[in-house]
This record gives C-alpha cells, sequence and structure tokens, in this order.
C-alpha cells in the first residue's frame, strides 16, 4: 500500500470550530475520486481523579445528538499553545479543578476517514478543587463525580458513550493505571 497523491484542494467553507473542504486524489492504481475533509485543531482529553479514586465527569448538552452528556474534560487545543498546558487550562476551566501529575496516555485519530486531526489523551493524578468553574460563553457545565469502579459499568451500559471519552478509559485500564491507585 502507499499513500494517494492529492491532486487538487477546494475550501468550501470556514466554521468556527473547523474547515471543511473537497480534495481530488488519485491512488496508485489510478483511481481518481473526490473527497471530503474536516480541518480542526487538535483536542485533548484527560481522565481527572481525586485522591479518593473518584472520576471528575462534565455532564453538558451536545447538540450533534441533542442530549445531555457525561464525559471528561477536554477541548480544542490551538496550534500556539502546548498540548498539556491545553489540556490543564481546561481541566482548570471546565471544573475548578487541578493536578501537578498529569501524564499522557497516548493520541488517537479523530476519525481519519475524513477528518484531519488528533486528540490527546491525558490522566490525572491527586486533582484537588482550587478554582471556580470559567465557562466560555456557549459552556454550562455541571461537574459529576464518579468512583473509578463505576465507569466501566457505564460505559458498557451507555451512560458514558463519547468515542474519544471511551479511548481515554480504554487505554487507562489497558495500561493497568486502576492498579496503580
Amino acid at each position: 500500500m502507499e499513500k494517494w497523491k492529492k491532486i487538487n484542494s477546494r475550501p468550501i467553507l470556514k466554521a468556527h470550530v473547523f474547515n471543511y473542504g473537497q480534495v481530488d486524489v488519485v491512488s496508485p492504481l489510478g483511481k481518481t475520486g473526490t473527497f471530503d475533509l474536516i480541518e480542526c485543531h487538535r483536542w485533548a482529553n484527560l481522565i481527572a481523579l481525586t485522591k479518593n479514586k473518584e472520576v471528575i465527569l462534565v455532564k453538558q448538552y451536545r447538540l450533534g445528538t441533542d442530549e445531555l452528556t457525561l464525559e471528561t474534560p477536554g477541548g480544542m487545543v490551538p496550534a500556539h499553545e502546548d498540548v498539556l498546558q491545553g489540556i490543564r487550562r481546561e481541566l482548570n476551566e471546565e471544573t475548578g479543578y487541578d493536578s501537578d501529575q498529569i501524564e499522557e496516555l497516548g493520541v488517537v485519530s479523530v476519525n481519519p476517514a475524513f477528518m484531519n486531526n488528533y486528540c490527546h489523551l491525558f490522566v490525572a493524578y491527586g486533582c484537588e478543587e482550587k478554582f471556580p468553574q470559567s465557562l466560555d460563553p456557549m459552556e454550562e457545565i455541571e461537574v459529576v463525580k464518579v468512583p473509578l469502579t463505576h465507569i466501566m459499568p457505564m460505559i458498557e451500559e451507555g451512560k458514558i458513550h463519547h468515542s474519544l471519552v471511551v479511548s481515554a478509559f480504554g487505554l487507562f485500564f489497558a495500561k493497568g493505571l486502576q492498579l496503580k491507585l
């Protein structure tokens, strides 16, 4: 297998959180086609753990699925911001919690079929409430603390279903990090 060659691209829409365009490509076998491409900033999500083995989740409305979701703190990290600095900022803003023990779990491609960005996944230990929430103008977030032992059942029951959050917990449990607490 070889990468396909991009022969032309057209910007279609510049939006607040992404750019949408179309790209003409040719495969190594000579097949040609036009594909949609969504360009986004890097994203980051963080599993925030208290000293009492509780996970700090954020409950918020999501327009895409038109429902309230339970997620880990996270968001967009602009190119000019260090990703570790960005995820710590998101933790502080969304929850009011902070930690001096943040480690990267890994990086996943968000949806490589038509998106160009990656999501950096982190875990923070010993989180403590230190600030009031500092939400963006269109954010309304309720902080919810859940025992770590309840997370896998919540994923299995569909109570936590955001794919990037599930990925973060997948890496966390696959690495056996719950056993180190």
